[in-house]
């Protein structure tokens, strides 16, 4: 369990007891998270109001509606609107060439659906929640740098304006 980590998760997937699954999984390991369910990428690109941590879909999602994008077009969209939007793929799509494509075009994990699934999935929301916390921890430190190098250059000057007067 990681009590300390609260994320924004989407997740996408036309299976309404894989999408709770998911649901349960995260709430469970990561307590006070926030997660939107959509049955289509449609409905979620249509009523996103926010970019979320991270979005988890599945490849295949044409039960509830037969032309729906699939994941790898949700995927673009996402990309479009969220550049630097992590993607976990979670699917019972087991084709290396499915697999290679959601990489190809962003996606930063690929996880098939079996027993090890939400396992994976909980790891793979770990990373995404400490590469977070390191970036925000390096712009800290960057900002920091800022402040210092400001603050000694002005010393300096005023160092160098002493000496002259």
């Amino acid at each position: 369990m990681s009590p300390d980590i609260q994320l924004s998760v989407l997740i996408v997937d036309d299976d309404l007891a894989i999408c709770e699954m998911v649901r349960d999984t995260i709430e469970k390991k990561f307590p006070g998270s926030e997660v939107a369910v959509f049955n289509t990428g449609e409905d979620a690109l249509a009523r996103m109001t926010a970019e979320p941590d991270v979005a988890v879909l599945d490849y295949q999602l044409d039960s509830v509606k037969a032309d729906a994008m699939n994941g790898i077009q949700i995927l673009s969209k996402l990309k479009e609107r969220y550049p630097n939007l992590p993607v976990v793929f979670l699917t019972g799509q087991d084709r290396i060439e499915v697999a290679s494509n959601t990489i190809k075009y962003g996606a930063y994990d690929y996880i098939v659906k079996n027993e090890t699934a939400f396992h994976k999935l909980e790891l793979a929301l770990t990373q995404l929640a400490n590469l977070r916390t390191l970036k925000k921890s390096n712009g800290f430190q960057k900002a920091m740098n800022w402040v210092f190098w400001a603050l000694a250059l002005g010393l300096i000057g005023y160092v160098i304006y002493l000496r002259m007067h």
